[in-house]
Protein backbone atom coordinates (compact mmCIF):
# COMPACT_ATOMS: atom_id res chain seq x y z
CA UNK A 1 0.00 0.00 0.00
CA UNK A 2 2.75 2.20 -0.94
CA UNK A 3 0.22 5.14 -1.47
CA UNK A 4 -0.95 5.47 2.32
CA UNK A 5 3.10 5.63 2.77
CA UNK A 6 4.33 8.55 4.94
CA UNK A 7 0.64 9.41 6.67
CA UNK A 8 0.59 12.77 4.73
CA UNK A 9 0.15 11.40 1.23
CA UNK A 10 -3.97 11.07 0.30
CA UNK A 11 -4.69 7.57 -0.91
CA UNK A 12 -4.94 7.51 -4.81
CA UNK A 13 -7.95 5.21 -5.27
CA UNK A 14 -11.58 6.74 -5.34
CA UNK A 15 -14.66 4.87 -5.53
CA UNK A 16 -18.96 6.18 -4.93
CA UNK A 17 -20.12 5.13 -1.62
CA UNK A 18 -22.42 3.15 -3.33
CA UNK A 19 -20.06 0.58 -5.01
CA UNK A 20 -19.03 -2.96 -4.82
CA UNK A 21 -17.65 -2.77 -1.54
CA UNK A 22 -20.37 -2.57 0.30
CA UNK A 23 -21.13 -6.08 -0.49
CA UNK A 24 -19.95 -8.80 1.62
CA UNK A 25 -17.31 -11.74 1.20
CA UNK A 26 -15.66 -10.83 -1.95
CA UNK A 27 -12.14 -10.85 -1.06
CA UNK A 28 -9.20 -11.80 -3.82
CA UNK A 29 -6.31 -11.60 -2.25
CA UNK A 30 -4.06 -14.97 -1.65
CA UNK A 31 -2.00 -15.06 1.79
CA UNK A 32 1.21 -15.90 1.30
CA UNK A 33 1.78 -20.12 1.84
CA UNK A 34 3.89 -20.46 5.50
CA UNK A 35 3.44 -16.88 6.96
CA UNK A 36 1.54 -17.21 10.22
CA UNK A 37 -1.58 -15.51 9.82
CA UNK A 38 -4.51 -13.75 11.38
CA UNK A 39 -7.86 -12.92 11.24
CA UNK A 40 -7.58 -8.69 11.65
CA UNK A 41 -10.39 -5.51 11.59
CA UNK A 42 -9.36 -2.85 8.98
CA UNK A 43 -10.98 0.36 9.17
CA UNK A 44 -10.19 4.14 8.20
CA UNK A 45 -8.98 5.90 11.51
CA UNK A 46 -11.40 8.24 12.74
CA UNK A 47 -10.60 12.05 13.11
CA UNK A 48 -10.24 11.76 16.88
CA UNK A 49 -8.06 9.10 16.87
CA UNK A 50 -6.06 10.72 14.15
CA UNK A 51 -3.57 13.65 14.00
CA UNK A 52 -5.29 16.58 12.39
CA UNK A 53 -1.92 16.46 9.76
CA UNK A 54 -2.94 13.28 8.54
CA UNK A 55 -4.91 13.33 6.01
CA UNK A 56 -7.87 11.14 5.85
CA UNK A 57 -8.63 8.11 3.84
CA UNK A 58 -11.74 7.31 2.44
CA UNK A 59 -13.04 3.69 3.27
CA UNK A 60 -13.50 2.44 -0.78
CA UNK A 61 -9.90 3.97 -1.46
CA UNK A 62 -8.93 1.63 1.92
CA UNK A 63 -10.84 -1.42 0.62
CA UNK A 64 -9.75 -1.27 -3.17
CA UNK A 65 -5.98 -1.31 -1.72
CA UNK A 66 -6.79 -4.17 0.66
CA UNK A 67 -8.45 -5.69 -2.59
CA UNK A 68 -5.21 -5.60 -4.69
CA UNK A 69 -2.60 -6.19 -2.13
CA UNK A 70 -1.58 -10.32 -2.77
CA UNK A 71 -1.31 -10.70 0.90
CA UNK A 72 -4.34 -10.01 1.87
CA UNK A 73 -7.56 -11.92 2.03
CA UNK A 74 -10.48 -9.91 2.14
CA UNK A 75 -13.02 -12.20 4.19
CA UNK A 76 -16.37 -9.70 5.12
CA UNK A 77 -16.77 -5.62 5.37
CA UNK A 78 -19.05 -4.17 8.18
CA UNK A 79 -20.79 -1.48 6.49
CA UNK A 80 -23.15 0.38 8.50
CA UNK A 81 -26.58 0.40 6.80
CA UNK A 82 -28.09 3.77 7.41
CA UNK A 83 -31.23 3.30 5.10
CA UNK A 84 -33.81 2.51 7.75
CA UNK A 85 -34.65 2.98 11.31
CA UNK A 86 -35.31 5.68 13.21
CA UNK A 87 -31.75 6.00 14.97
CA UNK A 88 -30.29 5.93 11.76
CA UNK A 89 -32.27 8.77 10.54
CA UNK A 90 -31.35 10.46 14.06
CA UNK A 91 -27.74 9.70 13.70
CA UNK A 92 -26.37 10.27 9.90
CA UNK A 93 -22.55 10.39 11.02
CA UNK A 94 -21.35 7.30 12.62
CA UNK A 95 -18.53 7.16 15.00
CA UNK A 96 -17.53 3.66 13.82
CA UNK A 97 -16.12 3.36 10.47
CA UNK A 98 -16.50 0.93 7.97
CA UNK A 99 -14.75 -2.34 8.41
CA UNK A 100 -12.76 -4.76 6.29
CA UNK A 101 -12.38 -8.00 7.50
CA UNK A 102 -9.39 -9.69 6.38
CA UNK A 103 -6.93 -12.57 6.68
CA UNK A 104 -3.52 -11.47 6.59
CA UNK A 105 0.05 -12.44 7.88
CA UNK A 106 0.78 -10.94 10.96
CA UNK A 107 4.19 -9.33 9.81
CA UNK A 108 1.91 -7.24 7.38
CA UNK A 109 -0.63 -6.25 9.72
CA UNK A 110 1.98 -4.78 11.74
CA UNK A 111 3.26 -2.99 8.67
CA UNK A 112 -0.40 -1.47 8.49
CA UNK A 113 -1.08 -0.76 12.09
CA UNK A 114 1.89 1.51 11.74
CA UNK A 115 0.28 3.55 8.82
CA UNK A 116 -1.43 6.77 10.64
CA UNK A 117 -4.49 6.82 8.42
CA UNK A 118 -5.47 3.18 9.08
CA UNK A 119 -7.18 1.36 12.13
CA UNK A 120 -5.81 -2.24 12.63
CA UNK A 121 -7.34 -4.42 15.55
CA UNK A 122 -7.38 -8.09 16.14
CA UNK A 123 -10.76 -9.90 15.23
CA UNK A 124 -11.26 -11.61 18.64
CA UNK A 125 -13.13 -14.16 19.45
CA UNK A 126 -15.87 -13.41 21.70
CA UNK A 127 -16.17 -15.64 24.47
CA UNK A 128 -18.61 -16.43 27.77
CA UNK A 129 -17.68 -14.90 31.22
CA UNK A 130 -19.36 -17.02 33.58
CA UNK A 131 -18.75 -18.48 37.17
CA UNK A 132 -16.83 -21.79 36.51
CA UNK A 133 -18.61 -24.73 38.20
CA UNK A 134 -15.12 -26.33 39.03
CA UNK A 135 -11.75 -24.98 39.95
CA UNK A 136 -8.87 -26.88 38.68
CA UNK A 137 -6.98 -27.85 41.73
CA UNK A 138 -3.60 -27.68 39.28
CA UNK A 139 -4.81 -23.71 37.48
CA UNK A 140 -2.86 -22.86 34.92
CA UNK A 141 -0.77 -26.01 34.67
CA UNK A 142 -1.08 -27.47 30.76
CA UNK A 143 -3.02 -30.28 30.69
CA UNK A 144 -0.72 -32.46 28.62
CA UNK A 145 1.27 -32.46 31.89
CA UNK A 146 -0.72 -34.03 34.30
CA UNK A 147 -1.61 -37.08 31.87
CA UNK A 148 0.47 -40.11 33.17
CA UNK A 149 2.26 -42.29 31.36
CA UNK A 150 0.38 -45.54 33.14
CA UNK A 151 -2.75 -46.92 32.82
CA UNK A 152 -5.26 -44.25 34.07
CA UNK A 153 -7.75 -44.84 36.90
CA UNK A 154 -11.89 -44.63 36.43
CA UNK A 155 -14.43 -44.61 38.49
CA UNK A 156 -18.49 -44.86 37.57
CA UNK A 157 -21.05 -42.46 39.08
CA UNK A 158 -25.09 -42.88 38.74
CA UNK A 159 -27.13 -40.38 39.24
CA UNK A 160 -30.64 -40.42 39.97
CA UNK A 161 -33.81 -38.09 40.40
CA UNK A 162 -37.37 -38.31 41.16
CA UNK A 163 -38.27 -41.84 42.20
CA UNK A 164 -35.17 -43.40 41.80
CA UNK A 165 -34.77 -43.22 38.02
CA UNK A 166 -31.53 -42.38 36.35
CA UNK A 167 -31.02 -39.01 34.63
CA UNK A 168 -29.62 -38.88 31.64
CA UNK A 169 -27.39 -35.87 30.27
CA UNK A 170 -26.23 -34.50 33.78
CA UNK A 171 -22.82 -33.15 33.91
CA UNK A 172 -20.22 -34.73 36.30
CA UNK A 173 -16.57 -33.12 37.16
CA UNK A 174 -14.66 -34.29 39.59
CA UNK A 175 -11.41 -32.45 41.03
CA UNK A 176 -8.82 -33.46 43.48
CA UNK A 177 -5.26 -33.83 43.29
CA UNK A 178 -4.96 -33.72 39.56
CA UNK A 179 -6.18 -32.22 36.45
CA UNK A 180 -10.21 -32.19 36.88
CA UNK A 181 -12.08 -35.11 35.16
CA UNK A 182 -14.97 -34.28 33.14
CA UNK A 183 -17.94 -37.05 31.54
CA UNK A 184 -21.90 -36.68 30.96
CA UNK A 185 -24.50 -39.67 32.16
CA UNK A 186 -25.84 -41.90 29.47
CA UNK A 187 -29.58 -42.72 29.50
CA UNK A 188 -29.79 -44.60 32.97
CA UNK A 189 -27.90 -42.04 34.75
CA UNK A 190 -24.86 -43.86 34.32
CA UNK A 191 -20.79 -41.83 33.66
CA UNK A 192 -17.69 -43.20 33.69
CA UNK A 193 -14.52 -40.34 34.37
CA UNK A 194 -11.61 -40.94 33.70
CA UNK A 195 -9.16 -39.89 35.96
CA UNK A 196 -5.66 -38.13 34.31
CA UNK A 197 -3.54 -38.64 37.46
CA UNK A 198 -4.33 -40.19 41.10
CA UNK A 199 -6.96 -42.60 41.54
CA UNK A 200 -10.84 -42.02 43.22
CA UNK A 201 -9.93 -41.61 46.67
CA UNK A 202 -7.99 -38.53 45.99
CA UNK A 203 -11.04 -37.10 44.69
CA UNK A 204 -12.02 -33.87 46.69
CA UNK A 205 -15.04 -32.53 45.40
CA UNK A 206 -17.95 -33.49 42.73
CA UNK A 207 -20.00 -31.23 41.05
CA UNK A 208 -23.05 -32.52 39.45
CA UNK A 209 -25.17 -30.53 37.00
CA UNK A 210 -28.71 -31.93 35.21
CA UNK A 211 -29.78 -29.79 32.16
CA UNK A 212 -32.65 -29.04 33.60
CA UNK A 213 -35.51 -29.81 36.48
CA UNK A 214 -32.90 -30.00 39.50
CA UNK A 215 -30.17 -28.27 41.75
CA UNK A 216 -26.93 -29.01 41.14
CA UNK A 217 -25.09 -30.43 43.64
CA UNK A 218 -21.99 -29.88 45.37
CA UNK A 219 -20.07 -33.27 47.22
CA UNK A 220 -17.05 -32.89 49.17
CA UNK A 221 -15.06 -35.63 50.28
CA UNK A 222 -17.46 -38.11 48.50
CA UNK A 223 -15.28 -41.19 49.85
CA UNK A 224 -15.39 -42.98 45.65
CA UNK A 225 -14.96 -46.18 46.10
CA UNK A 226 -11.70 -47.89 44.81
CA UNK A 227 -13.19 -51.31 44.38
CA UNK A 228 -15.09 -51.14 40.67
CA UNK A 229 -18.42 -50.16 42.76
CA UNK A 230 -20.51 -47.42 41.37
CA UNK A 231 -21.01 -44.41 43.20
CA UNK A 232 -24.73 -43.22 43.84
CA UNK A 233 -25.88 -39.67 43.63
CA UNK A 234 -29.39 -38.11 44.25
CA UNK A 235 -30.46 -34.65 42.53
CA UNK A 236 -32.83 -32.99 44.59
CA UNK A 237 -35.83 -32.27 41.99
CA UNK A 238 -36.67 -28.20 42.04
CA UNK A 239 -40.21 -29.37 42.61
CA UNK A 240 -39.12 -30.68 46.19
CA UNK A 241 -38.24 -26.82 46.90
CA UNK A 242 -41.16 -24.85 45.16
CA UNK A 243 -44.44 -27.53 45.86
CA UNK A 244 -46.36 -28.15 42.00
CA UNK A 245 -43.37 -26.40 40.40
CA UNK A 246 -43.34 -25.98 37.03
CA UNK A 247 -47.16 -27.14 37.03
CA UNK A 248 -47.74 -24.52 39.60
CA UNK A 249 -46.49 -20.97 38.20
CA UNK A 250 -43.41 -19.58 40.89
CA UNK A 251 -42.22 -15.83 41.51
CA UNK A 252 -38.30 -15.82 41.84
CA UNK A 253 -36.62 -14.19 44.58
CA UNK A 254 -34.76 -12.28 42.52
CA UNK A 255 -38.31 -10.63 41.27
CA UNK A 256 -39.38 -10.36 44.80
CA UNK A 257 -36.43 -8.34 46.43
CA UNK A 258 -36.74 -6.04 43.50
CA UNK A 259 -40.22 -5.54 44.58
CA UNK A 260 -41.11 -6.22 41.42
CA UNK A 261 -44.45 -8.31 42.22
CA UNK A 262 -45.37 -4.83 43.90
CA UNK A 263 -46.09 -3.28 40.35
CA UNK A 264 -49.76 -2.81 38.70
CA UNK A 265 -50.41 -6.27 36.50
CA UNK A 266 -50.88 -4.14 33.72
CA UNK A 267 -47.27 -3.47 33.80
CA UNK A 268 -45.49 -5.98 31.06
CA UNK A 269 -43.22 -3.72 29.08
CA UNK A 270 -45.54 -3.82 26.13
CA UNK A 271 -44.55 -2.22 22.78
CA UNK A 272 -40.55 -2.36 24.08
CA UNK A 273 -37.67 -4.33 21.89
CA UNK A 274 -35.32 -6.30 23.51
CA UNK A 275 -32.40 -7.88 21.97
CA UNK A 276 -30.15 -10.72 23.44
CA UNK A 277 -26.80 -10.82 22.13
CA UNK A 278 -25.77 -14.26 23.17
CA UNK A 279 -25.75 -17.86 21.85
CA UNK A 280 -29.46 -17.68 21.04
CA UNK A 281 -32.71 -18.87 22.14
CA UNK A 282 -34.45 -21.92 22.43
CA UNK A 283 -37.88 -20.70 21.05
CA UNK A 284 -39.69 -23.91 21.34
CA UNK A 285 -39.98 -23.73 25.20
CA UNK A 286 -43.16 -23.05 26.49
CA UNK A 287 -42.61 -19.99 27.98
CA UNK A 288 -40.98 -18.26 24.98
CA UNK A 289 -43.00 -19.42 22.09
CA UNK A 290 -44.77 -15.95 22.06
CA UNK A 291 -42.11 -13.91 23.73
CA UNK A 292 -39.35 -14.40 20.58
CA UNK A 293 -40.13 -11.74 17.76
CA UNK A 294 -37.37 -12.91 15.53
CA UNK A 295 -33.75 -13.20 15.46
CA UNK A 296 -30.29 -13.96 13.32
CA UNK A 297 -27.35 -16.54 13.35
CA UNK A 298 -24.59 -13.85 12.96
CA UNK A 299 -22.02 -16.52 13.36
CA UNK A 300 -23.30 -18.48 10.29
CA UNK A 301 -24.85 -15.27 8.41
CA UNK A 302 -28.26 -17.07 8.48
CA UNK A 303 -31.51 -15.90 9.04
CA UNK A 304 -32.11 -19.30 10.40
CA UNK A 305 -30.39 -21.12 13.13
CA UNK A 306 -30.56 -18.32 15.96
CA UNK A 307 -33.24 -20.48 17.86
CA UNK A 308 -30.73 -23.46 18.31
CA UNK A 309 -29.05 -22.68 21.54
CA UNK A 310 -26.04 -25.27 22.62
CA UNK A 311 -25.25 -23.28 25.93
CA UNK A 312 -28.67 -22.68 27.27
CA UNK A 313 -27.01 -19.50 27.84
CA UNK A 314 -29.04 -17.43 26.17
CA UNK A 315 -32.47 -19.32 26.84
CA UNK A 316 -31.60 -18.50 30.63
CA UNK A 317 -31.25 -14.84 30.18
CA UNK A 318 -34.49 -15.12 27.56
CA UNK A 319 -36.82 -16.24 30.10
CA UNK A 320 -35.60 -13.74 33.40
CA UNK A 321 -36.57 -10.86 30.69
CA UNK A 322 -39.31 -11.84 28.67
CA UNK A 323 -41.25 -15.65 29.38
CA UNK A 324 -44.76 -15.79 29.04
CA UNK A 325 -47.46 -15.50 31.69
CA UNK A 326 -48.88 -18.41 31.33
CA UNK A 327 -49.47 -19.50 34.81
CA UNK A 328 -46.66 -22.19 34.86
CA UNK A 329 -43.23 -22.07 34.95
CA UNK A 330 -41.47 -18.83 35.50
CA UNK A 331 -43.05 -15.29 33.99
CA UNK A 332 -40.31 -12.71 32.62
CA UNK A 333 -39.98 -9.39 34.42
CA UNK A 334 -41.05 -7.39 30.67
CA UNK A 335 -43.52 -10.54 29.45
CA UNK A 336 -44.83 -8.62 27.04
CA UNK A 337 -41.86 -6.97 25.39
CA UNK A 338 -40.97 -8.41 22.33
CA UNK A 339 -37.17 -10.49 22.04
CA UNK A 340 -35.11 -10.57 19.51
CA UNK A 341 -32.21 -13.46 19.33
CA UNK A 342 -28.75 -12.08 18.21
CA UNK A 343 -26.68 -15.01 17.94
CA UNK A 344 -23.10 -14.34 18.43
CA UNK A 345 -21.87 -18.21 19.89
CA UNK A 346 -20.43 -20.21 19.78
CA UNK A 347 -17.77 -19.06 16.82
CA UNK A 348 -18.62 -15.11 17.03
CA UNK A 349 -15.85 -12.49 16.64
CA UNK A 350 -15.86 -9.14 17.41
CA UNK A 351 -17.03 -8.43 13.52
CA UNK A 352 -20.11 -10.36 14.45
CA UNK A 353 -20.88 -8.07 17.15
CA UNK A 354 -20.19 -5.08 15.30
CA UNK A 355 -22.16 -6.43 12.67
CA UNK A 356 -25.55 -6.87 15.74
CA UNK A 357 -24.94 -4.03 16.80
CA UNK A 358 -25.70 -2.42 13.22
CA UNK A 359 -28.75 -4.72 13.42
CA UNK A 360 -29.90 -3.13 16.42
CA UNK A 361 -29.89 0.48 15.11
CA UNK A 362 -31.49 -0.51 11.94
CA UNK A 363 -34.20 -2.39 13.97
CA UNK A 364 -35.01 0.24 16.42
CA UNK A 365 -34.23 -1.96 19.30
CA UNK A 366 -34.69 -0.23 22.68
CA UNK A 367 -32.48 -2.27 24.59
CA UNK A 368 -29.69 -4.21 23.91
CA UNK A 369 -28.07 -6.94 26.07
CA UNK A 370 -24.98 -7.37 25.35
CA UNK A 371 -23.83 -10.81 27.09
CA UNK A 372 -20.37 -11.39 25.16
CA UNK A 373 -16.89 -10.77 26.29
CA UNK A 374 -13.51 -10.32 24.21
CA UNK A 375 -10.24 -10.35 26.14
CA UNK A 376 -8.58 -7.03 24.96
CA UNK A 377 -10.74 -3.81 24.21
CA UNK A 378 -11.18 -3.09 20.93
CA UNK A 379 -11.63 1.06 20.13
CA UNK A 380 -13.86 0.03 17.37
CA UNK A 381 -16.35 -1.99 19.64
CA UNK A 382 -16.19 1.32 21.72
CA UNK A 383 -16.80 3.53 18.78
CA UNK A 384 -19.72 1.17 18.09
CA UNK A 385 -21.46 1.38 21.60
CA UNK A 386 -20.88 5.23 20.85
CA UNK A 387 -23.40 5.05 17.62
CA UNK A 388 -25.65 2.72 19.57
CA UNK A 389 -26.42 5.37 22.63
CA UNK A 390 -26.37 8.02 19.79
CA UNK A 391 -29.20 5.89 18.25
CA UNK A 392 -30.98 5.76 21.63
CA UNK A 393 -30.25 2.12 22.52
CA UNK A 394 -30.18 0.94 26.07
CA UNK A 395 -27.13 -1.09 26.54
CA UNK A 396 -26.60 -3.51 29.23
CA UNK A 397 -23.73 -5.78 29.70
CA UNK A 398 -22.73 -8.52 32.70
CA UNK A 399 -20.13 -7.24 34.66
CA UNK A 400 -18.50 -10.52 34.57
CA UNK A 401 -17.67 -13.48 36.46
CA UNK A 402 -13.96 -14.22 36.82
CA UNK A 403 -14.02 -12.14 40.60
CA UNK A 404 -11.22 -9.55 39.19
CA UNK A 405 -12.19 -6.87 37.11
CA UNK A 406 -14.98 -5.33 35.28
CA UNK A 407 -15.06 -7.42 31.76
CA UNK A 408 -14.98 -5.38 28.02
CA UNK A 409 -17.21 -4.27 26.63
CA UNK A 410 -19.42 -3.67 29.78
CA UNK A 411 -16.85 -1.37 31.19
CA UNK A 412 -17.32 1.19 28.32
CA UNK A 413 -18.98 4.25 29.19
CA UNK A 414 -22.44 3.93 27.62
CA UNK A 415 -22.84 0.59 28.79
CA UNK A 416 -24.79 -0.21 32.34
CA UNK A 417 -22.22 -2.88 33.83
CA UNK A 418 -24.50 -4.86 36.30
CA UNK A 419 -23.04 -6.77 39.08
CA UNK A 420 -24.23 -9.71 41.03
CA UNK A 421 -26.15 -10.11 44.34
CA UNK A 422 -26.83 -13.58 46.20
CA UNK A 423 -29.47 -14.17 48.93
CA UNK A 424 -28.74 -17.20 51.68
CA UNK A 425 -31.70 -19.60 52.20
CA UNK A 426 -32.61 -19.84 48.28
CA UNK A 427 -31.00 -22.85 47.63
CA UNK A 428 -29.96 -26.50 49.06
CA UNK A 429 -26.98 -26.56 51.36
CA UNK A 430 -26.04 -29.19 48.56
CA UNK A 431 -26.12 -26.65 45.94
CA UNK A 432 -22.57 -25.35 44.29
CA UNK A 433 -24.10 -21.84 45.28
CA UNK A 434 -23.69 -22.45 48.90
CA UNK A 435 -19.97 -21.76 48.37
CA UNK A 436 -20.73 -18.42 47.38
CA UNK A 437 -22.33 -17.07 50.93
CA UNK A 438 -20.00 -15.43 53.03
CA UNK A 439 -18.77 -17.04 56.55
CA UNK A 440 -20.75 -14.45 58.19
CA UNK A 441 -24.81 -13.61 57.79
CA UNK A 442 -25.54 -10.30 56.91
CA UNK A 443 -28.89 -8.00 58.11
CA UNK A 444 -30.42 -8.74 54.84
CA UNK A 445 -28.88 -11.92 53.73
CA UNK A 446 -27.77 -10.57 50.84
CA UNK A 447 -24.33 -10.57 49.93
CA UNK A 448 -21.97 -10.39 46.89
CA UNK A 449 -20.87 -13.84 45.51
CA UNK A 450 -16.65 -14.02 45.13
CA UNK A 451 -16.79 -14.37 41.48
CA UNK A 452 -19.05 -10.86 40.79
CA UNK A 453 -15.82 -8.31 40.16
CA UNK A 454 -14.46 -5.83 42.29
CA UNK A 455 -14.92 -1.96 40.96
CA UNK A 456 -14.27 0.64 39.64
CA UNK A 457 -16.97 0.16 36.78
CA UNK A 458 -19.95 -2.10 38.59
CA UNK A 459 -23.12 0.61 37.39
CA UNK A 460 -25.20 -1.51 40.13
CA UNK A 461 -26.58 -4.96 40.66
CA UNK A 462 -29.12 -7.68 40.25
CA UNK A 463 -29.71 -10.85 41.58
CA UNK A 464 -27.18 -13.08 40.17
CA UNK A 465 -27.58 -16.62 42.46
CA UNK A 466 -29.56 -19.51 42.14
CA UNK A 467 -31.95 -17.90 40.04
CA UNK A 468 -34.65 -20.74 38.71
CA UNK A 469 -35.39 -19.78 34.61
CA UNK A 470 -36.04 -21.54 31.51
CA UNK A 471 -33.78 -24.06 30.28
CA UNK A 472 -33.61 -25.83 26.74
CA UNK A 473 -35.71 -28.86 26.69
CA UNK A 474 -38.81 -27.27 28.13
CA UNK A 475 -37.39 -27.38 31.32
CA UNK A 476 -36.20 -25.18 34.04
CA UNK A 477 -32.87 -24.96 36.15
CA UNK A 478 -31.32 -22.76 38.84
CA UNK A 479 -28.67 -20.40 37.35
CA UNK A 480 -25.79 -17.98 38.40
CA UNK A 481 -23.65 -15.31 36.97
CA UNK A 482 -23.50 -11.59 36.40
CA UNK A 483 -25.43 -12.21 33.08
CA UNK A 484 -28.58 -13.54 34.93
CA UNK A 485 -28.28 -10.19 36.52
CA UNK A 486 -27.96 -8.29 33.76
CA UNK A 487 -31.13 -9.84 32.91
CA UNK A 488 -33.23 -8.68 35.64
CA UNK A 489 -31.75 -5.21 35.06
CA UNK A 490 -32.79 -5.58 31.32
CA UNK A 491 -36.55 -6.46 32.23
CA UNK A 492 -36.86 -3.69 34.81
CA UNK A 493 -35.44 -1.03 32.30
CA UNK A 494 -37.80 -2.41 29.60
CA UNK A 495 -40.66 -2.04 32.00
CA UNK A 496 -39.15 2.06 32.78
CA UNK A 497 -39.21 2.51 28.72
CA UNK A 498 -42.60 1.70 28.62
CA UNK A 499 -44.39 2.58 31.60
CA UNK A 500 -42.65 5.65 33.14
CA UNK A 501 -44.54 8.72 32.84
CA UNK A 502 -41.73 11.04 31.87
CA UNK A 503 -40.90 8.70 28.92
CA UNK A 504 -44.24 7.34 28.48
CA UNK A 505 -46.77 10.50 29.05
CA UNK A 506 -43.51 12.55 27.34
CA UNK A 507 -42.13 10.52 24.55
CA UNK A 508 -38.32 11.12 23.91
CA UNK A 509 -36.86 10.76 20.83
CA UNK A 510 -34.62 8.11 20.30
CA UNK A 511 -31.45 9.35 22.12
CA UNK A 512 -28.15 9.55 23.61
CA UNK A 513 -30.53 11.75 26.20
CA UNK A 514 -32.94 9.08 26.39
CA UNK A 515 -30.35 6.21 26.88
CA UNK A 516 -29.06 8.70 29.75
CA UNK A 517 -32.44 9.39 31.38
CA UNK A 518 -32.73 5.74 31.22
CA UNK A 519 -29.46 4.79 33.28
CA UNK A 520 -30.14 7.92 35.58
CA UNK A 521 -33.49 6.53 36.99
CA UNK A 522 -32.55 3.09 36.94
CA UNK A 523 -29.35 4.44 39.34
CA UNK A 524 -31.29 6.61 41.66
CA UNK A 525 -33.35 3.98 42.42
CA UNK A 526 -30.83 1.62 44.10
CA UNK A 527 -30.53 0.73 47.40
CA UNK A 528 -27.19 0.38 49.11
CA UNK A 529 -26.77 -3.03 50.51
CA UNK A 530 -25.42 -2.46 54.12
CA UNK A 531 -22.51 -4.96 54.99
CA UNK A 532 -21.10 -5.29 50.97
CA UNK A 533 -18.34 -3.47 49.91
CA UNK A 534 -19.75 -0.67 47.66
CA UNK A 535 -17.13 -1.44 45.35
CA UNK A 536 -18.48 -4.71 44.38
CA UNK A 537 -22.11 -3.65 43.49
CA UNK A 538 -21.97 -0.17 42.47
CA UNK A 539 -25.02 1.95 43.53
CA UNK A 540 -26.83 -1.46 45.05
CA UNK A 541 -29.95 -2.97 44.12
CA UNK A 542 -32.68 -1.32 41.68
CA UNK A 543 -36.30 -0.92 43.72
CA UNK A 544 -38.59 -1.42 40.40
CA UNK A 545 -41.66 0.89 42.37
CA UNK A 546 -38.92 3.61 42.62
CA UNK A 547 -37.56 2.94 38.81
CA UNK A 548 -40.68 3.17 37.21
CA UNK A 549 -42.07 6.69 39.69
CA UNK A 550 -44.87 5.05 41.67
CA UNK A 551 -42.69 5.79 45.09
CA UNK A 552 -41.03 8.81 45.22
CA UNK A 553 -38.27 7.69 47.79
CA UNK A 554 -36.07 4.58 47.85
CA UNK A 555 -36.86 2.72 50.38
CA UNK A 556 -33.84 1.15 52.29
CA UNK A 557 -33.60 -2.67 53.56
CA UNK A 558 -35.01 -3.18 56.66
CA UNK A 559 -33.60 -6.55 58.57
CA UNK A 560 -36.21 -8.59 60.28
CA UNK A 561 -35.33 -7.33 63.69
CA UNK A 562 -32.90 -4.77 65.28
CA UNK A 563 -31.81 -7.56 67.78
CA UNK A 564 -31.51 -10.34 64.78
CA UNK A 565 -28.94 -8.35 63.23
CA UNK A 566 -26.86 -7.28 66.33
CA UNK A 567 -26.99 -10.92 67.05
CA UNK A 568 -25.59 -11.87 63.55
CA UNK A 569 -23.11 -9.25 63.99
CA UNK A 570 -21.99 -10.57 67.74
CA UNK A 571 -21.87 -13.93 66.25
CA UNK A 572 -19.56 -13.27 63.16
CA UNK A 573 -17.16 -11.34 65.40
CA UNK A 574 -17.17 -14.25 67.47
CA UNK A 575 -16.02 -16.95 64.73
CA UNK A 576 -13.49 -14.52 63.82
CA UNK A 577 -11.98 -14.51 66.73
CA UNK A 578 -12.07 -18.58 67.41
CA UNK A 579 -14.88 -18.61 70.34
CA UNK A 580 -17.49 -20.83 68.39
CA UNK A 581 -17.01 -22.53 65.67
CA UNK A 582 -18.69 -21.72 61.93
Amino acid sequence: MSEMAGGEGQAKPEMSAGGAHQQMGHGHGEVTPGAAVGRYLVAPRPPHLRSSSVRPIEPPALFTLLDEDPDVNVIDHVWPNRSRGLGAIAEPNPACPPVAVVRMPHERAAVLAANPQVLVESDQPLTFNTPSPITPAVAGTDPALAVPLTEAATFTVRVTGRDGAGVPGVHVWAAGAGWPAHAVTAAEGRATLVLPTGTPSEINTLHVRAPGGYWAARIDNPGLPEDGKEALIRLKPLSETFEGFPERAIYGWGQQIMRLHELPPTYRGHGVTVALLDSGVATAHPDLKTAVGTGFDFVANSSEGWDNDTTGHGTACAGIIAAADNRTGITGIAAEATLHALKLYPGGRISNLLQALDWCITHDVDIAQINLICARPSALLALKIVDSRAAGIVCVAPAGDDGTTVAFPARLPGILAVGALGHTGTYPPTAPSAAYAPGHPTATNLYAPPFTPLGPGVDLSGPGVAVITTAPGDTYTPYDGTAIAASHITGLAALTLAHHDALRIQPQPRSAARVDHVHAMLRASCRPVPGIDPTRIGTGLPDAPAALGLQPTVPTFQSSSSVEALLATLRAEMQRSGLVQR
